[in-house]
Protein backbone atom coordinates (compact mmCIF):
# COMPACT_ATOMS: atom_id res chain seq x y z
CA UNK A 1 0.00 0.00 0.00
CA UNK A 2 1.68 3.09 -0.91
CA UNK A 3 1.47 6.18 1.63
CA UNK A 4 -1.20 8.15 0.77
CA UNK A 5 -2.41 11.57 2.14
CA UNK A 6 -4.01 9.41 4.97
CA UNK A 7 -1.06 7.14 5.29
CA UNK A 8 1.37 10.06 6.27
CA UNK A 9 -0.56 11.43 9.37
CA UNK A 10 -1.14 8.21 10.56
CA UNK A 11 2.92 7.56 10.28
CA UNK A 12 3.78 11.23 12.23
CA UNK A 13 0.92 10.75 14.56
CA UNK A 14 2.67 7.33 15.90
CA UNK A 15 6.45 8.87 15.89
CA UNK A 16 4.99 11.51 17.97
CA UNK A 17 3.40 8.99 20.21
CA UNK A 18 6.53 6.63 20.70
CA UNK A 19 8.49 9.65 21.00
CA UNK A 20 6.42 11.16 23.83
CA UNK A 21 6.99 7.87 25.56
CA UNK A 22 10.65 7.29 25.61
CA UNK A 23 12.17 8.58 28.92
CA UNK A 24 15.06 10.42 28.51
CA UNK A 25 17.31 11.62 31.20
CA UNK A 26 19.92 13.95 31.66
CA UNK A 27 23.57 13.46 32.96
CA UNK A 28 26.44 15.91 34.64
CA UNK A 29 29.21 15.82 32.01
CA UNK A 30 31.83 15.90 34.54
CA UNK A 31 31.56 13.77 38.40
CA UNK A 32 30.13 16.15 40.92
CA UNK A 33 33.37 17.74 43.01
CA UNK A 34 35.90 16.96 39.81
CA UNK A 35 38.18 19.79 38.89
CA UNK A 36 36.89 21.94 36.17
CA UNK A 37 39.46 22.44 33.57
CA UNK A 38 36.95 25.08 31.61
CA UNK A 39 38.77 28.11 29.97
CA UNK A 40 35.82 30.04 30.11
CA UNK A 41 36.38 32.94 32.66
CA UNK A 42 33.17 35.08 33.85
CA UNK A 43 32.82 38.76 33.91
CA UNK A 44 32.24 39.09 37.64
CA UNK A 45 35.30 37.17 37.82
CA UNK A 46 37.96 39.25 36.25
CA UNK A 47 39.36 41.86 38.12
CA UNK A 48 38.76 45.40 37.44
CA UNK A 49 41.40 47.25 35.28
CA UNK A 50 42.94 50.48 37.05
CA UNK A 51 42.26 53.86 36.16
CA UNK A 52 45.57 54.88 34.79
CA UNK A 53 47.30 58.90 35.55
CA UNK A 54 47.12 59.85 32.73
CA UNK A 55 43.42 58.71 32.23
CA UNK A 56 42.36 60.18 35.63
CA UNK A 57 43.72 63.76 34.52
CA UNK A 58 42.24 63.32 31.54
CA UNK A 59 38.97 62.57 32.98
CA UNK A 60 39.12 65.82 35.83
CA UNK A 61 40.10 68.05 32.97
CA UNK A 62 36.88 67.35 31.34
CA UNK A 63 35.05 67.60 34.52
CA UNK A 64 36.37 71.23 35.24
CA UNK A 65 36.82 72.53 31.55
CA UNK A 66 34.46 70.61 29.61
CA UNK A 67 31.05 70.97 28.71
CA UNK A 68 28.09 68.63 30.21
CA UNK A 69 25.29 67.68 27.44
CA UNK A 70 22.11 65.66 28.59
CA UNK A 71 22.08 62.17 26.36
CA UNK A 72 18.49 60.44 25.53
CA UNK A 73 18.81 56.83 23.90
CA UNK A 74 17.16 56.23 21.09
CA UNK A 75 16.47 59.80 20.26
CA UNK A 76 12.81 58.89 19.51
CA UNK A 77 11.52 57.15 22.85
CA UNK A 78 14.01 58.02 25.15
CA UNK A 79 14.76 54.48 27.26
CA UNK A 80 18.51 55.43 28.62
CA UNK A 81 19.52 59.29 30.11
CA UNK A 82 22.73 59.77 30.79
CA UNK A 83 25.39 62.42 30.67
CA UNK A 84 28.07 63.15 28.43
CA UNK A 85 31.63 66.24 29.05
CA UNK A 86 33.45 66.90 26.30
CA UNK A 87 35.73 69.40 26.22
CA UNK A 88 36.55 71.51 21.83
CA UNK A 89 36.60 74.63 20.76
CA UNK A 90 33.14 76.11 21.48
CA UNK A 91 29.98 74.32 22.62
CA UNK A 92 28.67 73.28 19.31
CA UNK A 93 32.14 71.62 18.62
CA UNK A 94 31.78 69.57 22.21
CA UNK A 95 28.45 68.88 21.18
CA UNK A 96 28.99 67.53 17.85
CA UNK A 97 32.09 65.17 19.77
CA UNK A 98 29.54 64.19 22.11
CA UNK A 99 26.79 63.26 19.21
CA UNK A 100 29.83 61.23 17.45
CA UNK A 101 30.27 59.13 20.70
CA UNK A 102 26.35 58.75 21.07
CA UNK A 103 24.88 58.01 17.57
CA UNK A 104 21.21 57.17 17.82
CA UNK A 105 21.01 59.99 20.29
CA UNK A 106 19.29 62.75 21.44
CA UNK A 107 22.06 65.15 23.22
CA UNK A 108 21.10 68.60 24.61
CA UNK A 109 22.74 70.89 26.80
CA UNK A 110 22.99 69.89 30.51
CA UNK A 111 22.39 73.10 31.98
Amino acid sequence: MPLGVIGLPIILALGILFGAMVDVKAAPIAAPGAANDSAIVLVQDKPAKKETIKQKAKRVWKNIAGYKFAVACPAIIPLNHSTCTETGKNKADAQAKCQARNTFCSVTSAN
